[in-house]
């Protein structure tokens, strides 16, 4: 019998390159392009909590663990931009924050009867 992925599957690790809460307020829109942008970002915005409550369900019914990390602080408002420095620094941060936020989760992982 062929294994499949699902098989060996029981945890996985997703880090969100996103706040867990938002902590940005949308503005107002000065033109057409500026609320049209804005429209895409807010259905982006849903379409991947959706993604995420979905992936959860799965896992859920293959009997299989997600573990969300989210970054702590916004990165930045535009994704367009690229300074190497400060990508290190976020991810050295991010993983920093990850590596506090499982330790706290661990120990109780594993208890319980038995």
């Amino acid at each position: 019998m062929n294994k499949t992925p699902t098989d060996y599957l029981k945890e996985l690790n997703e880090t969100q390159l996103d706040t867990e809460f938002p902590h940005l307020n949308r503005m107002p829109s000065r033109n057409p392009f500026d609320a049209l942008s804005s429209i895409f970002g807010f259905m982006a915005n849903r379409i991947e909590y959706q993604n995420v409550k979905i992936g959860k369900l799965m896992a859920e019914d293959y009997n299989a663990k997600v573990n969300l990390f989210y970054t702590p602080p916004v990165l930045t408002t535009n994704s367009l931009i690229f300074n190497k420095e400060k990508m290190e620094s976020w991810w050295q941060a991010g993983f920093e924050f990850a590596k506090d936020k499982f330790k706290e989760k661990a120990p109780f992982e594993g208890k319980g009867a038995g």
